[in-house]
């Protein structure tokens, strides 16, 4: 008899919050690209603002704490307050606990995006359902807690309009990001052990940062090119969805009103009379 072969067992989908938790444990920079892909139009001008405060959450992360990838509960209330985030202590230590998705005691960098931008996720979260927002969003969101489950399911529901092209020129962004940061890892290491080589890392280092801004610069302003190129595409294609939508609508009204005006001819032949003119 035949050994029967056994039935695959089917695959667990992966939930919002383990996806979370995945994305959180990627390099900050990783981080940065998936949020921005997530709120690039939603951010307007201030996109920008989001690649610096990768920057600078790693630097507080490592010059106050024992990493530069992540921090504990303190280091981000404090980090919060000082990116103009005004709140009360408690108010601080709620929120910031409210974000540690997966309670490690530690908040990394898309942790603590959903906490900066909290009152814009939602704002963007209600837009997509067409709801009135249950919380009151016109103080920035302070106070604001238990509503992970809205933030994330915001962050993983992607834009329309994002084309490949600004997808690319992300991806991209991130790449230059990560390797100039790689670079300056390096030189910082070797300038810290002294001596000859040392000096000469200071030195390249000095070079690379004096650069740093115009290369970033560069990369913002092909970054901005493609963010209105998908915009203006974006536009024009509900433009000319919205045409096709009323040509469809016009067609079945007259379709309707053909197939009324055939019925009533039908109706008037078969008993004899003759049909009135439309």
């Amino acid at each position: 008899m035949a050994q029967l072969l056994e039935k695959p067992k089917p695959q667990r989908r992966q939930s919002t919050q383990d996806r979370f938790t995945e994305l959180g444990q990627k390099d900050p920079v990783d981080q940065c690209e998936f949020f921005l892909k997530s709120f690039i139009f939603a951010l307007g001008d201030q996109w920008q603002d989001v690649p610096r405060l990768c920057t600078e959450f790693q630097k507080h992360a490592k010059n106050t704490g024992d990493s530069s990838q992540n921090m504990n509960h303190i280091q981000a209330a404090d980090f919060l307050q000082k990116h103009g985030k005004t709140r009360t202590g408690i108010q601080r230590k709620h929120e910031v606990e409210d974000v540690d998705i997966n309670s490690d005691g530690r908040i990394s960098f898309i942790e603590y995006l959903i906490l900066h931008y909290k009152a814009m996720i939602l704002g963007e979260y209600y837009k997509r359902h067409e709801k009135e927002p249950l919380e009151d969003l016109s103080l920035d969101g302070v106070g604001i807690t238990e509503v992970g489950a809205k933030l994330l399911e915001e962050l993983f529901s992607m834009p329309a309009g994002l084309s490949p092209q600004l997808e690319e020129a992300l991806e991209t962004f991130a790449a230059e990001k990560k390797a100039r940061q790689k670079k300056v890892d390096e030189l910082t290491a070797k300038a810290e052990a002294g001596g000859v080589k040392g000096m000469a890392a200071r030195q390249e280092l000095r070079i690379l940062e004096s650069g740093d801004e115009t290369e970033t610069n560069k990369l913002e302003l092909t970054l901005a090119a493609a963010k209105r190129k998908a915009q203006k595409t974006s536009g024009a294609e509900a433009v000319k969805n919205l045409k096709e939508e009323k040509e469809k609508a016009a067609k079945a009204d007259a379709d309707a009103r053909r197939a009324k005006m055939k019925a009533r001819a039908a109706m008037f032949d078969k008993g004899g009379a003759v049909a009135p003119k439309a």
